[in-house]
């Protein structure tokens, strides 16, 4: 497939994208939707995330087609048309197949495995022996880049550093993540409802009990509209040739380097992230809840009636979400709090123990994260749904490797750039429909200094 059949099929698949989105939104906006129209609406989400997929990898096949006609160009050669699916890589593949039915420490072993095979592969070319399989073309299974001597990760083993982000990550795994595929930002519409009260819920909604053959009267909903525009956050490491030698183990060091600092990266700006230069966090929230601490309370301390008014502050429908996030220093805290009873005290009943020692209150999970703030700061607890906290990313991870700036010293330059961005939900805490106290997914306690 050249690069003009390469456009066409990318637009192609671009236009079925299109069609299949506005046949969703023409269904969502149906007032009642029959059996057969509910299955197709189902069905119009797994169609999307194959066809999304497949734009994507065009969209990197047409990339690197270019870039190898440019390079041919520059060589005096005339360019020559580049089959997709046709490379090196897969006549000869950095590794068997990944089987994804195996257990999860065979399947780590396995992308650990391809990862140092690759690695190993640039070492070499640094002495002159390249690798057939790093001037792979068209699938990405490890091309050839500019004249620095990079040379892209294999394309099968990328996806997997993203996926230990989301799943060993206590804050990933639990937020709302999108994927994109078409464009650096995404809007969404949310009900503009700040208030429970009579004419403000879902945006101002409001139904009447009328006398028969009375009209209600008409009311309007409004809507916000709230935007993501995807960031980059990059990382950078030198290997060793000591390391370099040992393929699995190579593989195992750079997944769990990449995995874990990206990790930190993402899940430390969904706490505090300012919004300017990074990603929107939970304590700069303008929904966030901060409940203030007792009079005469002890500083750097926490007790039974702060936790009692934080979860009191947290909708009903988050409820069954809500963990809390603390500092590792606040732990003591919890577990010598008493309820004060006469002269004495007994334990707070809402907070409770399982048989592996991991704590809950109000039977939801106590997570200790090293981004929440020092024990009596606002941080130190964090009481949040975090499914109410929307992040958006496209094309997971996209690494490169390269030899030659580090030659000299016997070492070896890996880097990786991921595509990001989130915020809380909700525009603003939630006035409840009786009462004066704002309800919020995303509570915290004020300072106790």
């Amino acid at each position: 497939m050249n690069i003009k059949q390469l456009l066409q099929a990318e637009a192609d698949t671009k236009a079925a994208v299109r069609k299949l989105k506005k046949e969703g939104r023409d269904l969502a906006a149906l007032p009642e939707r029959t059996a057969e129209q509910t299955a197709r609406y189902d069905a119009i989400f797994a169609e999307l995330t194959t066809l999304e997929a497949k734009a994507e990898d065009l969209e990197l096949s047409l990339v690197q087609a270019r870039r190898l006609q440019d390079d041919e160009r520059a060589a005096g050669t005339p360019p020559a048309a580049i089959e997709l699916g046709e490379n090196r890589a897969a006549a000869a593949p950095w590794g068997p197949p990944v089987d994804l039915h195996a257990p999860a420490f065979v399947q780590a072993e396995a992308r650990h495995r391809m990862l140092g095979t690759f690695g190993a592969a640039v070492r070499m070319a640094a002495y002159g022996q390249v690798d057939p399989r790093l001037q792979a073309a068209a699938t990405g299974m490890g091309t050839q880049v500019d004249s620095s001597g990079g040379f892209l990760v294999p394309q099968p083993i990328a996806p997997g550093i993203e996926r230990d982000m989301y799943e060993t990550g206590e804050i990933l795994s639990r937020v709302d993540a999108r994927t994109i595929t078409e464009g650096n930002s995404i809007a969404y519409n949310v009900l503009d409802e700040t208030s429970r009260a009579d004419g403000s819920r879902g945006g101002g909604a409001l139904g009447y009990w009328v006398d028969e053959g009375t009209a209600p009267t008409a009311s309007n909903t409004k809507f916000a509209r709230v935007e993501l525009k995807l960031r980059k956050l990059g990382a950078f490491w030198v290997m060793t040739d000591e390391l370099l030698a040992d393929a699995v183990a190579l593989g195992g060091e750079l997944q769990s380097l990449f995995a874990e600092e990206m990790t930190f990266q993402v899940e430390n700006r969904i706490i505090r992230g300012n919004g300017a230069n990074a990603i929107l966090g939970i304590l700069n929230a303008p929904c966030l809840v901060s409940v203030a601490k007792e009079t005469n309370q002890a500083a750097a301390t926490i007790n039974s009636t702060n936790l009692a008014k934080m979860y009191a502050r947290v909708p009903s429908r988050s409820k069954r979400n809500v963990v809390w996030l603390i500092n590792g220093e606040a732990g003591p805290a919890f577990w010598e709090m008493f309820t004060a009873v006469g002269a004495g005290g007994v334990n707070p009943r809402f907070i409770n123990y399982s048989s592996d020692g991991t704590m809950t209150i109000f039977g939801r999970p106590v997570i200790e994260v090293e981004y929440a703030e020092a024990l009596g700061t606002v941080g130190d607890v964090i009481l949040a749904d975090l499914s109410r906290y929307r992040l958006i990313r496209k094309g997971g991870v996209e690494q490169a490797s390269s030899m030659h700036v580090y030659f000299s010293t016997g070492e070896q330059a890996f880097r990786a750039f991921y595509r990001v961005d989130g915020q809380p939900m909700p525009r603003a805490a939630l006035t409840p429909f009786k009462g004066t106290a704002t309800l919020s997914p995303f509570v915290v306690l004020a300072t106790r200094a």
